[in-house]
């Protein structure tokens, strides 16, 4: 399969070079504004994809059972892999370039700014199939449309909040996702600064030293520390927190391979009421490798995520997707190192700031 990107100063024209020089079976994957690095070769970037035919199979000797066998697995696995590749560079904007290029110049201009933000391209085709139709007959409304598309789909989490939210927040996820950082970071925000009385908690016994740092916060912060490696003990120390309105749980970073492990800490927490676990990941994460890890971390039963590393990623929009398809709020958001100014809980107007930064989320933030 060859992948072609062509640019010029419109979709239409783009395409118009990916017709000649592909030809007719040319099939239309992506078209989006040019990124900035290539935008001297023309301000919209078409990617196109040319499969080509089969070509004939010239007779083969007999084969043996076994040999044939493999032969049709290799095939096979194959096969797989070029509809996999197919798949994941269609889907990220099949619904898309052919309709909202022969659309209207403005819809077209929409669906390149959506998927610029790395947003799911079926999603896309949702946000802009209802904003073409809030928007009505000339499209006047189509920005203020699309603004509340999307701030429709926005989910946050705001049961912190609330007087009878959680008494226990475990922060769950793979390794190197922040979250020993982010819970120093929780312990000012939702503690000190609230003159609540609170516990840091760490189970965190993978890595050699892990309660360390975590140990080194709450001295720093003042606050009542444990370094606990059983769930036995982790029940008793919740027992003992019970007059403390809130007491932070740090989790092991589990890796792909070892989820087993993560089995029974998962199913006490999950089982527990008054606790909720969090799933902390990166922002900057592709979406395919986000979706892997969300899934593992089912077993946890997340009741909200929280995203990291936002200051390393211009895109926002496959953490976004990830909330919509998994119906998932957002807690809060990371966007550095620094405690605990890096950190805020996430808002309708803050998330779509990150999806929408340049129009009408930064009116609105500075109305």
């Amino acid at each position: 399969m060859r992948i072609k990107s062509f640019y010029a100063a419109s979709v239409e024209g783009a395409v118009a070079l990916a017709r000649r020089e592909m030809g007719a079976e040319a099939m239309l994957v992506e078209s989006r504004k040019a990124p900035l690095e290539a935008r001297h070769l023309g301000e919209y970037e078409v990617v196109c994809a040319l499969v080509p035919e089969a070509e004939p199979v010239p007779p083969q000797p007999p084969e043996d059972a076994g040999a044939q066998d493999a032969r049709l697995a290799g095939e096979l696995a194959e096969m797989r892999r070029q509809l996999d590749l197919m798949g994941k560079t269609i889907t990220r904007s099949a619904w898309s370039g052919a309709r909202w290029g022969c659309s209207s110049p403005e819809m077209s201009e929409w669906h390149a700014r959506l998927m610029a933000t790395d947003m799911d391209g079926e999603l896309v085709h949702e946000i802009l199939s209802a904003a073409e139709r809030r928007a009505g007959p000339g499209l006047s409304g189509l920005e203020d449309a699309v603004a509340a598309e999307l701030e429709r789909r926005i989910l946050v989490d705001g049961a912190w909040e609330a007087p009878n939210g959680p008494r226990a927040v475990a922060l769950a996820g793979p390794p190197g996702a922040g979250k020993t950082t982010m819970l120093a970071k929780l312990a000012v925000i939702r503690g000190l600064a609230q003159r609540r009385p609170m516990a840091l908690v760490s189970m965190d016994d993978f890595r050699v030293g892990g309660a360390d740092q975590l140990r080194s916060y709450a001295a720093i912060l003042g606050i009542g520390f444990q370094a606990l490696d059983n769930l036995g003990a982790l029940a008793q120390a919740l027992a003992e927190h019970q007059g403390k309105r809130l007491v932070l749980i740090d989790t092991p970073g589990y890796g792909p391979h070892d989820m087993d492990r993560a089995a029974d800490l998962a199913r006490f927490l999950s089982g527990r009421p008054g606790t909720a676990t969090w799933l902390v990941l990166t922002a900057c994460m592709k979406s395919a490798d986000l979706t892997h890890v969300a899934e593992r971390f089912e077993i946890f039963r997340p009741s909200s995520l929280l995203f990291t590393g936002l200051d390393e990623t211009a895109c926002f929009g496959t953490a976004f997707s990830l909330s919509v398809r998994q119906a998932k709020p957002i807690s809060f958001l990371g966007t550095g190192q620094e405690i605990p100014d890096d950190a805020a809980p996430a808002t309708k107007e803050r998330i779509l700031s990150l999806l929408w930064p340049e129009t009408l989320a930064a009116r609105r933030l500075a109305a």
